[in-house]
């Protein structure tokens, strides 16, 4: 096929992504949207406001990319934490009254601990309420709308000057964090450069969202608002979340919003080796890269797996299912699923830098998705799925976003979470046919290339640049 061309006929753009390699594996979906959109726009100039990085480049999950990745300009910022500053005048203070360091702050004090002050033991129990919500209000308005708050104001300093100085024509802004947006409406304001917003998440109806209070819901609502109006242009990651906007946004002309996914990028999948085969002919090895927590629960797959093991036993075949990376549960994995860690049937496995994880995903007979029936999101793994173009087994609910893409597109098999019957007949009948499996790919995944999708992203910077 022909590749499109990211053209941004000499254009100029900042691009304010707070994550950007290098980076921890839980940054690595956002910090690659940017490294893939950069990479592919051709023929202009990029700049990248981002904040200082929290890991090295021995735990850089990004390791493999070397900066810049297309002659882009980074400007790094480092965050101003008041939180973290007040935290260290009640340590000083503290030990300037000779309360020693048992009753400051300990060497653990983090901006998670919420321990701005110390109620007095003379409190009622209603007064220790009160203190106790002024304390949280205290903690939200430092790290609001979300963590990365502290990084709103040098960051907007920062853009500015870099916006005047180099002459830029057009702002794109990539959210969450949320505050990254929030600093691309402050800089156009500033500098009358129009502003282009992408929502890698929904913010607000979002199924994780955690609540800093009604006050601060109330306004982040509000900030939305002021950067959906203000923007001339809102990419969504989905058509669901598209529809979502649309109709939130009644008095806004629909042809502001566009969907932009958030694909893979072939210069990612190039190099991709499997991993040697380490289990015999008769394994169907299932694989899953990622976090496993809460609502993104393997219970089903593996209670699948206990009952297509005790269906395939006396073929001498079976099922296998390899997971890397963290796993945290309302429940103890290891004990309830003992006897498929015994048998070897399950395998956990630490994180791994990425271009490791796909290695070993491109080792697997299938790999596995596991995502809650939202209604606007899709998981960003999906894509890397795609990109090593193996069979993918969802576990999802038919009627949520994920579930209507596959359908759509024809990417993978779905099975919902409640559904072990189901999943168990599957993996059965693709460990019995797994010989006579020739998978090629699906017939819509150059669809998700990012190459045509930098193309739409240049497309409106060009048109609306200044």
């Amino acid at each position: 096929m022909t590749k499109s061309v990211s053209d941004l006929q000499k254009n100029k753009v900042l691009f304010i992504a707070y994550f950007y390699p290098p980076c921890s594996s839980t940054e690595v979906p956002g910090s690659l949207r940017t490294v893939k959109f950069v990479r592919n726009l051709n023929n202009g100039q990029c700049h990248i406001l981002t904040t200082r990085p929290a890991v090295g480049p021995d735990n850089d999950a990004l390791g493999h990319i070397q900066l810049p990745v297309k002659a882009e300009i980074i400007h790094r910022v480092r965050s101003w934490d008041v939180f973290k500053v007040m935290l260290w005048l009640r340590q000083s203070v503290r030990k300037a009254l000779g309360k020693g360091a048992k009753s400051g702050a300990s060497k653990n004090d983090s901006p998670t601990s919420k321990k701005v002050f110390e109620g007095s033991a003379s409190q009622t129990e209603s007064e220790r309420g009160k203190f106790q919500h002024l304390k949280d209000f205290i903690y939200n308005l430092c790290y609001f709308p979300d963590q990365a708050g502290p990084w709103i104001v040098p960051a907007f300093i920062k853009g500015f000057r870099v916006v005047r100085k180099n002459r830029l024509n057009v702002i794109f802004a990539t959210g969450s964090p949320w505050s990254g947006l929030i600093v691309g409406y402050l800089i156009s304001k500033a500098t009358g450069k129009p502003l282009i917003v992408d929502f890698r998440d929904p913010w607000m109806n979002n199924p994780f969202h955690q609540s800093k209070g009604q006050f601060l819901d109330k306004f982040s609502y509000s900030l939305e608002r002021r950067v959906v109006r203000h923007a001339v242009a809102v990419s969504l990651n989905t058509e669901p979340l598209m529809r979502d906007f649309v109709a939130r946004y009644q008095d806004i002309p629909t042809e502001k919003f566009f969907v932009m996914p958030n694909g893979f990028d072939s210069a990612d999948f190039d190099k991709i080796k499997a991993e040697p085969r380490i289990h015999d002919q008769d394994t169907l090895l299932l694989c899953h890269a990622g976090f496993l927590y809460g609502v993104r629960d393997p219970d089903v797959l593996l209670k699948a797996i206990r009952h297509a093991n005790e269906t395939l036993a006396k073929s001498g075949k079976r099922v296998v299912f390899r997971q890397i990376g963290d796993v945290q549960l309302n429940y103890n994995l290891e004990e309830r699923y003992a006897d498929l860690l015994e048998s070897e049937s399950l395998i956990l496995e630490s994180s791994r830098p990425y271009q490791e994880c796909l290695s070993a995903l491109a080792s697997a007979d299938a790999v596995v998705n596991i995502q809650p029936a939202t209604q606007t999101q899709v998981p960003s793994k999906l894509y890397d799925y795609l990109g090593i173009n193996r069979p993918i087994i969802h576990i999802t609910s038919k009627d949520g976003a994920l579930g209507r893409m596959v359908a759509e597109k024809q990417i993978g098999t779905v099975v919902e979470f409640d559904d072990d019957s189901t999943l168990a007949d599957l993996l059965v009948s693709l460990a019995e046919d797994r010989h006579s499996n020739n998978f090629s790919g699906y017939d819509s995944r150059d669809d998700f290339d990012v190459q045509r999708i930098s193309a739409v992203l240049a497309e409106k910077c060009i048109q609306h640049a200044k």
